[in-house]
């Protein structure tokens, strides 16, 4: 970190989904305290609600936004904070505009507090009438509550898995290299209390799951072949490891606000500081232990506060899957089998299923695309400390009484003692 930062470079504030930039006043206030010069895209407030538009439309408003503040979009000329669906419209800006250029991009520092980089749970609320009701109330979009944005929004969206290829796997766009954009991403991991608890889901911050806001994300490519082992290839990351903190005390909504910080919270205001005064590619890399030092902090204590029964602080992992044939054709109906197989009376399996696979959700749209939500908390205390393993199957529905799929007979090790390459917390 650096004390000899330009203060003079505009920070801009984009605000997320169902939101007003009223909501980051404080914030705003926070940073002309300390000496920066904010901006604020008003983009959502006209824009977002309406039920035709898409994350792509955003991102393509957001550099005529920025056209219109006079903000040059020249490398390194800002950096920027989005919250919640603002991490997913300024990634497509940046696709729009610097797609295959990443060293002209014009942030230099990104800052995305409760990102929902890989969808929320709520989304499919939101399209619900309960969320027309609560969301889309002001007149001049009576009911309408931004539908497809509402859908890149879903877990496992085909949006959210392509705009991930984009930024993260595609070798002619390496935006999140460190020498190009410095990134740090923070949510917490607290419920908003009251009412609103009855839509709150373990590993979560009341909206996002903390493990579908990283961006650190992993691809791999998995064959099935009827008889022959299964064939895993691992397709190469693109990025540098991205910063990422989990903060305790926190929920979506007090994220965006350094003044809500307490002792038990922690410096929310530091840590934003930090974030926009990175000078080198060595200061990131203090800057990535630092809160990976905090996040690690933050179940620790967050487990030793709260009684075994609640998950609040269980870390968890997000996987997205999408499943398709020999032809590329989609397949909507299959099973994903979680399982140790030297176990007959498959009780691995069961409380696999039943207790550490804790969520499973079907994208709307398209069947073959879904989201899995593991307890990786308990996945090690209860099967892998007790030197147990996973195995993974797949089983397709036939399509017909005279089409079918050749199931394979042979699984893929997913994890044991020693093998745990897709066993990664947040």
């Amino acid at each position: 970190m650096s004390d000899n930062v330009d203060r003079t470079k505009p920070v801009v504030i984009l605000h997320g989904y169902s939101d007003h930039s009223t909501s980051f006043q404080p914030l705003a206030r926070f940073l002309n305290d300390n000496g920066f010069k904010v901006v604020d895209l008003w983009l959502a407030d006209y824009l977002s609600m309406y039920d035709e538009l898409t994350i792509h439309d955003l991102g393509q408003a957001m550099g005529k936004a920025l056209d219109d503040q006079k903000i040059p979009q020249l490398p390194k000329r800002f950096d920027l904070i989005a919250h919640s669906t603002g991490g997913l419209v300024v990634r497509s800006y940046l696709s729009h505009y610097f797609y295959g250029n990443p060293d002209r991009c014009p942030i230099e520092h990104l800052l995305l507090l409760a990102p929902a980089n890989f969808g929320s749970p709520l989304a499919t609320l939101g399209k619900s009438m309960v969320g027309r009701l609560f969301n889309g109330r002001d007149w001049d979009h009576l009911f309408q509550t931004g539908t497809r944005i509402l859908q890149a929004l879903e877990l496992a969206s085909p949006i959210s898995w392509e705009m991930a290829r984009t930024d993260l796997f595609d070798p002619q766009n390496p935006l999140f290299k460190t020498k190009n954009i410095y990134t740090t991403i923070l949510i917490g991991s607290e419920s908003y209390g009251g009412l609103k608890d009855v839509t709150y889901e373990n590993g979560s911050d009341g909206t996002v799951r903390v493990s579908a806001s990283n961006l650190n994300a992993r691809y791999y490519q998995l064959y099935f072949h009827p008889f022959n082992e299964p064939l895993l290839e691992e397709i190469p990351r693109q990025y540098d490891p991205i910063a990422f903190g989990v903060l305790r005390g926190f929920n979506h909504g007090t994220i965006i606000n350094p003044s809500n910080a307490n002792k038990d919270a922690g410096p929310l205001g530091e840590i934003i500081l930090n974030s926009l005064q990175i000078n080198s590619e060595q200061a990131y890399q203090d800057h990535i232990g630092q809160l990976a030092d905090r996040t690690k902090n933050t179940f620790i204590a967050g487990q030793a506060q709260f009684n075994s029964k609640n998950q609040w602080y269980h870390e968890y992992q997000n996987f997205t899957v999408r499943v398709y044939d020999q032809y590329r054709e989609m397949i909507p109906d299959y099973f994903l089998e979680f399982f140790q197989r030297d176990d007959p009376q498959e009780k691995i399996m069961e409380k696999i299923h039943s207790e550490i696979l804790e969520k499973v959700r079907v994208y709307s749209d398209d069947a073959s695309h879904r989201s899995f939500l593991f307890d990786i908390t308990d996945l090690k205390k209860d099967v892998l400390d007790k030197k147990g393993e996973i195995a993974l199957n797949i089983s397709v529905a036939s399509r017909s009484k005279r089409i079918s799929y050749c199931n394979p007979q042979k699984a893929l090790l997913i994890a044991n003692q020693n093998e745990t390459q897709f066993i990664t917390p947040n």
